[in-house]
């Protein structure tokens, strides 16, 4: 990938990311569920994902990989 297309990737993932948020939010709205069990369950989702991703690993070891991952996208954030 040229340098020049980069910035276009990541503009487009993350215009991709926001309106996967937007959707989550329309479901909740639709479902009648306050932003508490939405929060319930985008964890439950992500939690889900991560077992997808490593089916082997325990449930300490999977709990474990999302606050990693959280603490590394967290302290990335801001510095593009």
């Amino acid at each position: 990938m040229s340098e020049d297309s980069q910035p276009l990737t990541d503009i487009t993932r993350k215009l991709r990311v926001e309106q996967t948020v937007r959707d989550f939010l329309e479901i909740l709205d639709n479902n009648e569920l306050d932003l508490e069990e939405g929060l319930i369950a985008w964890n439950m989702l992500g939690f889900t994902i991560f077992q997808d991703l490593h089916p082997d690993e325990s449930h300490e070891q999977t709990h474990q990989r999302m606050m990693d991952f959280s603490k590394q996208l967290f302290g990335t954030r801001g510095r593009s």
